[in-house]
């Protein structure tokens, strides 16, 4: 049979993929091309001095003031120790002190770094003699409540929050399934809220006409975050970064929680999003750059999930060098089939699936619960393959949500055997972090 080989980036080497040739490849999506910064502490000292929507950080004054510093989790590529010393060289000649200074890491839901791992975030140097706080979020009395937003959200974040004078967020902006895009103040919530709180803004939108926002710029949950880290009424200035598709530093956003993050997201847009005329039959993701686990992998499924057809096939080359990372991994696998299941949540339709969900996941934590919800609406609406060397052979029968397949050609043997003869195909070689932007006629 005629083949058309193609070529991806996977594992640090170029893997060979013979599609059928009846396929018809309408385009390889990438990233655009964005230089790495040349000079990291000159442009973020330019940032810090001259931010978007507000005056210089530290410009009236730093002398007295309690300062929190958050810092995203091990979890997030954002690379802190390159430049947390010019942050902190930048406090410290505005008058603070260390003894003013406290660093929280916002883990969210997530499992809590270690003195070891905090040190690496923000390099070991930079790091000794600053106060270390730990965030609890199933702790109710490590949480203070500020309010209920317009979306019915209770809004519970660290109390320690509430001590502080100013409060300066370094993260970064990337597409995001959920929020539309990630940064800004999605570091307050989820990052340092309660577990209840968390709940409930992570499942702002699931009721509306679309699960997946990627690319959007005010999503209900980006909104909901907004609104609820405002109850603050306190100084919040964002060190956003912008990343290429090799993890490079090429861009600083700083200043205003919500205005620079909008200026942050016009870069990313401009980086990131690959305009689309159709919808295609099939799309082929790579991780790329989002290799670290399960959790970072899979979003290239979701990232690219808007520009195949209802009832398409996605097939994913997930790297995951450190295996499933910190998901919860079901004992055994469900009762039924992958072919049986996605059966079920097409007969349930898409605003049924979170009853399903509750269901079949009772008493689960807070973040299965929204995974959960998300992954079954993605296996509803498109069949998923997934290719890894790494993931246990058993990870797509135990979470019942995929097909996974240990060797390539048996992954495009049963995509050949199950899509149109003559499918239509976009390719994502870095879809970890590229996305599809439909344009209307």
């Amino acid at each position: 049979m005629k083949t058309n080989r193609i070529k991806l980036p996977f594992e640090g080497r170029d893997i060979a993929l013979d599609l059928p040739g009846t396929w018809e490849v309408l385009g390889e999506l990438n990233p655009h091309p964005a230089p790495e910064l040349k000079d990291i502490p000159a442009s973020l000292t330019e940032g810090l001095k001259n931010p978007i929507g507000c005056k210089g950080l530290g410009s009236g004054g730093l002398s007295g003031k309690k300062i929190i510093i958050v810092v995203d989790d091990i979890t997030r590529p954002t690379p802190t120790h390159l430049f947390f010393r010019v942050i902190l060289k930048h406090l410290l000649d505005c008058g603070s002190r260390k003894a003013e200074i406290s660093i929280i890491a916002a883990i969210g839901s997530h499992r809590d770094m270690s003195h070891e791992e905090l040190k690496e975030k923000l390099g070991s140097r930079d790091f000794a003699g600053l106060k270390v706080i730990r965030h609890n979020c199933r702790d109710i009395g490590k949480n203070i409540k500020l309010g209920t937003t317009k979306r019915g959200t209770k809004v519970y974040l660290s109390r320690h929050l509430k001590d502080a004078d100013l409060i300066l967020c370094i993260g970064g902006i990337k597409p995001h399934p959920l929020l539309g895009f990630g940064g800004g103040l999605k570091i307050i919530l989820p990052g340092l809220a309660y577990e209840k709180t968390i709940a409930q803004n992570h499942m702002q939108g699931v009721t509306s006409k679309t699960f997946n926002y990627i690319g959007t710029h005010d999503s209900p949950m980006r909104l909901d975050i907004e609104e609820a880290a405002q109850m603050l009424n306190k100084e919040i200035f964002i060190i956003n970064t912008i990343m290429n598709q090799e993890l490079k530093v090429c861009r600083f956003v700083c200043g205003d929680p919500i205005k620079a993050h909008r200026e942050g997201i016009k870069i990313v847009e401009s980086i990131n999003a690959r305009g689309i005329t159709e919808l295609a039959d099939i799309a082929i993701a790579v991780s790329n750059p989002m290799n670290t686990d399960l959790r970072q992998g899979i979003n290239c499924v979701a990232n690219v999930e808007q520009s195949v057809k209802e009832g398409g096939l996605i097939l994913a080359l997930l790297e995951c060098k450190e295996r499933i990372g910190d998901i919860a991994m079901p004992p055994k696998p469900p009762p039924i089939s992958y072919n049986l299941l996605r059966i079920i949540l097409k007969v349930l339709g898409r605003k049924r699936i979170l009853w399903f969900t509750d269901m079949v996941k009772r008493h689960v934590r807070v973040e299965e619960r929204f995974l959960s919800h998300f992954s079954m609406q993605m296996a509803r609406k498109n069949r998923i393959f997934i290719y890894s060397n790494n993931l246990p052979e058993d990870t797509g029968k135990r979470l019942g949500l995929f097909r996974q397949f240990t060797n390539i050609d048996e992954m495009l043997k049963a995509a050949a055997e199950s899509t149109p003869k003559k499918a239509r195909v976009y390719i994502y070689p870095h879809g970890g972090v590229t996305y599809p932007a439909i344009k209307r006629s």
